[in-house]
């Protein structure tokens, strides 16, 4: 998988190379996000709109020199999104979409639910003052 040459080991940790110029045009959204889409919409409905799911996961597949796959699972397209969109801001919103949970990397008995109130950032005090009707967000205070 030629996704993993964008990791590197850096500083005792690994890091990745993927936005390493600050100055670039940061792309927003991205064509092989739109086929990642379209594969889990149309495997979730059993629809093949545009193509079937299977073809657009082998073609992001057959990009970066992985093999085609045969079948394919709901799970197996979730962890080509993982892969494909890492480090991009994705990874969040998925598990909240998905309902899924998130595992703690410094430990392997600790892992955050979908709906976790740690996986929510404070509204910003600016926000709090200038609304007296908004509530913090659980486990930043009152």
């Amino acid at each position: 998988d030629e996704r993993l040459e964008q990791f590197v080991e850096r500083a005792g940790e690994i890091r990745t190379d993927k936005w390493r110029d600050q100055f670039r045009n940061v792309k927003v959204i991205r064509l092989a996000e739109m086929y990642l889409t379209r594969a889990e919409t149309n495997f979730r409905e059993g629809t093949s709109v545009g193509a079937t799911p299977l073809e657009d996961i082998n073609l992001i597949r057959t990009r970066v020199n992985l093999p085609e796959k045969n079948s394919l699972t709901l799970e197996e397209i979730l962890m080509e999104r993982k892969l494909e969109l890492a480090h991009e801001g994705h990874f969040i919103h998925d598990v909240k979409r998905t309902r899924g949970e998130i595992q703690d990397n410094n430990s392997n008995d600790l892992q955050y639910d979908y709906d976790d109130p740690r996986l929510v950032l404070p509204i910003p005090q600016r926000e709090m003052d200038a609304n007296p009707e908004l509530v913090q967000n659980p486990g930043y205070g009152g």
